[in-house]
């Protein structure tokens, strides 16, 4: 009887463990994505339904017509216009797209950019999509349902100069 008694509650302590652990969210791979022609004309059409482990969700652009004109690099804060920064992504930049209203990520993001630096970077929010933040770069996603900053930095690391049409024109 004493020693059930010792095994439940060890079972019990496991199972508190387990559910207050410190450990990150789990996070999805970055996902190659259909790339877009990249026109400075209309039509503005984007590519941003996915099917994520067999559910259906919403990115934001990662290739398309755009602009003529690009957005400013760095922490743009609310309200990024994807026609801008689609054609900082033609030039090699990743860009870090957050939920709006939330100002604690927003704060997350902002010293993400200060500390990664803000060249070939841009970061702003963004509501239509069906995750709290996601970086792109021109072909490619990282979809993240909760913040998780070393797979963010894994991301910039990795693609921040290298990727799209005209990345030569965004440097490091």
């Amino acid at each position: 009887m004493r020693y059930s008694a010792l095994l439940i509650a060890a079972v019990f302590a496991m199972i508190l463990a387990g559910c207050t652990s410190t450990d990150p969210a789990p996070t999805i791979n970055d996902l190659e994505m259909s790339q877009l022609q990249g026109t400075h004309a209309p039509p503005y059409i984007y590519l941003q339904d996915v099917t994520i482990e067999g559910k259906l969700a919403r990115v934001p652009p990662s290739s398309g017509s755009h602009f003529a004109q690009q957005s400013a690099y760095g922490f743009q804060g609310d309200g990024m216009i994807p026609e801008e920064v689609v054609h900082n992504m033609e030039h090699g930049a990743v860009v870090l797209w957050y939920q709006p209203g939330d100002a604690e990520l927003a704060d997350k993001v902002y010293e993400l950019v200060q500390a990664v630096g803000d060249q070939c970077v841009v970061a702003g929010s963004y509501a239509d999509q069906s995750f709290e933040i996601t970086a792109t770069v021109w072909g490619r996603v990282l979809p993240q349902a909760t913040y998780n900053e070393p797979a963010l930095r894994e991301f910039i690391d990795q693609y921040r100069g290298t990727e799209g049409p005209e990345a030569g024109l965004c440097s490091r």
